[in-house]
């Protein structure tokens, strides 16, 4: 795969970002629209929006896990697997519910995984 799946994502490869810094950009920004919709939970449209960006985000994620030639550890994968399907199920009750409360758990995983991925650089 010539380009990365977080840049065919839309974080913009002209910040000079590739590889885990890409990657944490991506969990970054997630986290902050999740953020705004949180801080203005009364704005469905603004919660929805938000929460279909980091749902696409952990499409991609699951994506690069399941490929064959992925190259991530086996038990680091089926943590990865098991946590994508958290937020999946976080993501269709904060859908379903007008609870900004649910939103609080996807902050907090794509927050650290932003950090996970700048403090594993590679």
């Amino acid at each position: 795969m010539s380009k990365s799946p977080y840049q065919a994502y839309g974080v913009s490869s002209k910040l000079g970002l590739s590889g885990r810094a890409l990657e944490a950009q991506a969990f970054t920004m997630s986290a902050q629209k999740l953020q705004e919709a949180h801080d203005n939970a009364d704005n469905r449209a603004l919660v929805m929006k938000a929460l279909r960006y980091n749902n696409r985000l952990w499409t991609v994620v699951q994506t690069e896990l399941t490929d064959p030639n992925s190259t991530v550890p086996e038990d680091v994968k089926a943590g990865m697997l098991s946590l994508s399907l958290f937020v999946d199920e976080r993501t269709r009750e904060a859908i379903a519910s007008p609870d900004a409360g649910l939103l609080d758990a996807l902050i907090e995983i794509n927050r650290n995984m932003a950090l996970a991925q700048l403090s594993n650089k590679k």
